[in-house]
């Protein structure tokens, strides 16, 4: 494996690398389907970002595909065989408390600051740029390698289930985009939003996607504004914050309101309290696969009451009727309603798996870690929607989480590193 020539192309490279994600990070590609057209499903700054990615491994001689607005695919390669690496161009809303414009890509100490540059499209470039310096190495790959870059994995993956319906489902894959060694296992994932309409004096909104822990919210009562200071994190990893959201129920309870509203709050506070394991409603379990976790990541309250929307992150071996009926005794003593319900099953890849141990193998190669082992998630990547198919970077090695969170960073030898550790997998997985 010409490995030192592969990693001189890629240094050489480094000005370009950090060019092209800068290019990326400017566009705010934030879900917005107010603006779904044709061809693009997601609104137009999504498709932009995603014609800015094809753009890239076009300029770099690789075949591209549009696959109408909801993903794109780059691809070399030959064989019958077909690896799949999976990255998105979609990202989080910025949400507040930058030092840096989260759109600019500042440099600062090495670091490359701005949404996206961590999740994912930090990794996707670094995809591009593997895939480009294994091909000018030489090297005969006996399958074909196609990065897929969705476009609404921080929602509900429509991109590829797209996919899935209308093209060929890679042999396996991996994806980019939780953490080193190796992670093959996740979660289950659910999304529930609860509702009751009545007449309410609350105002409150608060919160930016289901996935994040709120790091401000604050409401109106009567005219008194009330405000919580919280700790933004993902919501995969809600130990890491604090819920404003949660801080604010407290506060509410604490305040003389309108029965109903009286009523209301305290329940809320009296299941949720501040606790991210659910422990009050009897959901705190576990397994090999990891805790229950649980986030408020959503509240929409006004005059004709209120509509809450939470994310959750199960152990793989509880029931999905387990859950909702715990969610469901939060409200139904105060005729709060179900209004959605997605219920995403978590996967496990055996540690012994023969993918999962040439992963494993080509980082402790490039790391010297011996005693690495696979790791377990809440996260929710797109490992989870197609067969054989884990996470491979770029966190955990040298590069902290900052996914969802505001100043959401890359280091730029971290971004290297990542592009090594792509390529490298690909020669041990195709050649």
């Amino acid at each position: 494996m010409p490995k030192l020539n592969i990693d001189n192309w890629i240094d050489n490279q480094k000005d370009n690398i950090i060019s092209d994600l800068r290019r990326l990070i400017a566009i705010r590609s934030v879900e917005d389907l107010s603006a779904a057209k044709e061809g693009a499903p997601f609104g137009d700054k999504v498709k932009q970002s995603l014609d800015a990615a094809l753009e890239i491994g076009n300029s770099l001689g690789l075949k591209t595909r549009d696959i109408d607005g909801y993903c794109g695919t780059i691809e070399a390669g030959n064989g019958d065989e077909l690896m799949g690496i999976l990255c998105h161009v979609d990202i989080v809303p910025e949400g507040t408390g930058w030092s840096q414009d989260p759109f600019a890509a500042n440099i600062v100490n090495g670091n490359i600051y701005g949404r996206g540059t961590l999740d994912d499209k930090g990794p996707a470039v670094a995809a591009i740029y593997a895939l480009k310096a294994v091909i000018e190495s030489g090297i005969n790959l006996n399958k074909r390698v196609r990065i897929i870059l969705g476009c609404n994995e921080e929602t509900n993956m429509k991109c590829l289930k797209y996919y899935k319906a209308h093209e060929e489902i890679p042999t396996f894959s991996i994806s980019p985009d939780a953490n080193f060694p190796v992670t093959n296992s996740e979660k289950t994932i659910l999304n529930a939003t609860f509702e009751k309409k009545y007449n309410s004096k609350i105002e409150m909104h608060a919160g930016e996607a289901a996935n994040i822990i709120a790091g401000y919210a604050s409401a109106t009562v009567d005219g008194e504004k009330v405000e919580a200071v919280g700790t933004q994190a993902h919501a995969s990893t809600p130990w890491e914050g604090e819920s404003a959201i949660l801080k604010l129920f407290t506060k509410l309870s604490n305040m003389n309101l309108e029965p109903e509203d009286a009523e209301v709050i305290s329940r809320l506070h009296e299941c949720l309290k501040e606790e991210c394991y659910g422990e009050s409603l009897g959901l705190d379990k576990e397994d090999a696969s990891g805790r229950l976790t649980l986030n408020v990541g959503i509240v929409d309250w006004d005059k004709d009451g209120f509509k809450i929307t939470f994310d959750l992150r199960c152990p793989i071996s509880m029931a999905e009727s387990e859950v909702k009926e715990k969610l469901e005794n939060i409200f139904t003593p105060i005729d709060g309603k179900l209004t959605s319900w997605n219920f995403k099953p978590g996967f496990s890849v055996p540690d012994d798996d023969p993918m999962v141990r040439k992963l494993l193998d080509v980082y402790i190669a490039r790391t010297g870690d011996k005693d690495a082992k696979p790791l377990h998630i809440g996260g929710g990547t797109y490992a989870r929607e197609l067969p054989n198919a884990v996470s491979f970077g770029p966190e955990g090695y040298m590069c902290t989480s900052s996914c969802h969170v505001a100043d959401e960073h890359i280091g730029v030898e971290e971004l290297l590193f990542n592009v090594k550790m792509i390529a490298d997998a690909i020669i041990s997985l195709c050649s």
